[in-house]
């Protein structure tokens, strides 16, 4: 197979996709150039008094229906062919299409006079797109064999081994140049082919070099910016985890169930409850602004669902106590099921779902998580018996900034952001969130509501 794809193209796409781009670009362009070619021989002959033989025009629509032929069996091969460096591949396809190419345009030049051809100079023009498409040594022996089948077809035609076929109106008699003249002619023709393939391909080249380098360093600095919000969400989470125990100790000793306290110690413990309330505040900015960073850069890896639950569970144990609800974890999964996914941007999102329960269910409260699943997808369910979603309103809980009617925005805080970051992470995993209020725990007064998470999964073999 005959190598075409130089090494620092392999893996570049954008180098393939210019590639098959071109390639539908020129197979449009090949019926435009069939239908300007049968328009030059009508208008020569109606208005600009060319004198075509019966051979002439013949030729030219043999040659014009070949193009079409041949031009709708590349449009139907060139879907069927991929990329592959190693196979049969668009590149070759382009190289088929300049090989036939020339050799329609060089039959056409012969019977439009040759030398006098007014088709002569697109031949500079096939040899700037094979520049733009195949590689250089390739372009240049194509240069070299259109070079040396003009010069032959010059010297057979003055040695009348082959018939003249001159455009009537165009040129008055063969043979009508001196043999110096057409030297040169060839010459220029040969050093003008050359000149165009050395700078179109040296530009081209170039250009698709620094795309890549520019890809390159795009990715570098995509990698440098997930590697910077992946460890700014660790850190922040290591402040926050005993930030909010501390938080939830004061909540208990404000509340007096550890004892009566003075005034003047409550005093200041409200004080340190507030300044630990605007520190929790402000690290759940940067949470925020680091997840929807993230949102864009997944790294999949497989995760094991059930220690992902302990670990939020356990992180949130403490502010749960506090208000005495009682978490019940259910796990119906068999080992038999591998979840994918990126855990950091996961534990983001359950841990924003049991924050959330936290926040909306009373004293003595309860939270249920159980994991189940389908043919084909995990399924996790949190319900609790909070104060629930009004029913008109729960296709809007996954908007930003938006918050149920039903919610005490005086004594429970909020940004409204939280299940819409739920929702894209989910989304990124492939997997559904849908929201039911009331929930399988609902009491009087007191609906709750359920968050169903389906994330697919694959077997392990």
């Amino acid at each position: 197979m005959l190598v075409l794809i130089p090494d620092w193209a392999h893996h570049y796409d954008e180098f393939w996709r210019a590639i098959r781009d071109r390639n539908l670009w020129f197979i449009r362009l090949r019926y435009f150039a069939v239908f300007i070619l049968l328009l030059f021989i009508f208008i020569g002959e109606q208005f600009l008094e060319f004198n075509l033989t019966a051979v002439q025009i013949k030729s030219i629509l043999i040659i014009s229906f070949a193009i079409i032929v041949y031009n709708v069996i590349l449009n139907s091969t060139r879907q069927k062919i991929g990329d592959d460096p190693k196979k049969f591949n668009c590149l070759h396809i382009s190289l088929i299409q300049m090989i036939l190419d020339l050799i329609s345009l060089m039959l056409l030049v012969y019977y439009t006079g040759n030398l006098d051809s007014p088709l002569s100079m697109l031949f500079v023009f096939h040899m700037i797109i094979g520049s733009m498409i195949l590689p250089g040594y390739l372009v240049y022996s194509i240069a070299c064999v259109v070079s040396v089948s003009y010069s032959l077809l010059f010297l057979l035609q003055s040695k009348n081994i082959i018939p003249h076929h001159i455009i009537a109106g165009i040129i008055s008699e063969p043979n009508s140049h001196s043999t110096a003249y057409e030297i040169i002619f060839v010459i220029g023709f040969t050093f003008v082919l050359f000149v165009i393939v050395y700078i179109a391909n040296g530009i081209s080249r170039q250009l698709y070099q620094r795309e890549q380098q520019l890809r390159e360093a795009l990715e570098k600095l995509k990698e440098s910016e997930r590697a910077k919000q992946k460890y700014t969400i660790g850190v922040v989470h290591e402040i926050k985890t005993p930030l909010s125990a501390i938080k939830s100790i004061l909540d208990i000793v404000i509340s007096k169930y550890v004892g009566a306290i003075s005034l003047p110690v409550e005093q200041k413990l409200i004080r340190a409850q507030m300044r630990s309330d605007e520190a929790l505040n402000l690290i759940n900015d940067v949470l925020r602004l680091s997840k929807l960073k993230l949102l864009e850069i997944m790294t999949p890896e497989v995760i094991e669902i059930e220690k992902t639950f302990n670990k939020i569970i356990d992180i949130h144990n403490e502010q749960a106590k506090s208000k005495k609800i009682n978490i019940n974890f259910v796990n119906k999964l068999s080992s038999a099921n591998i979840l994918k996914g990126d855990l950091i941007l996961l534990e983001l999102a359950l841990s924003n779902c049991i924050t959330n329960a936290l926040k909306y269910v009373g004293i003595n409260g309860n939270i249920e998580i159980v994991l189940e699943e389908t043919a084909n997808k995990i399924i996790i369910q949190i319900s609790d018996d909070g104060i629930g979603i009004p029913k008109l309103e729960q296709k809007k809980i996954f908007e930003q900034f938006y918050r149920a009617s039903n919610v005490d925005r005086i004594s429970i805080e909020g940004t409204g952001m939280g299940l819409a970051i739920v929702k894209e992470i989910i989304e990124k995993m492939n997997g559904s969130i849908e929201i039911e209020s009331p929930s399988k725990l609902a009491k009087e007064n007191f609906p709750g509501t359920s968050v169903i998470i389906k994330l697919p999964y694959e077997t392990s073999k």
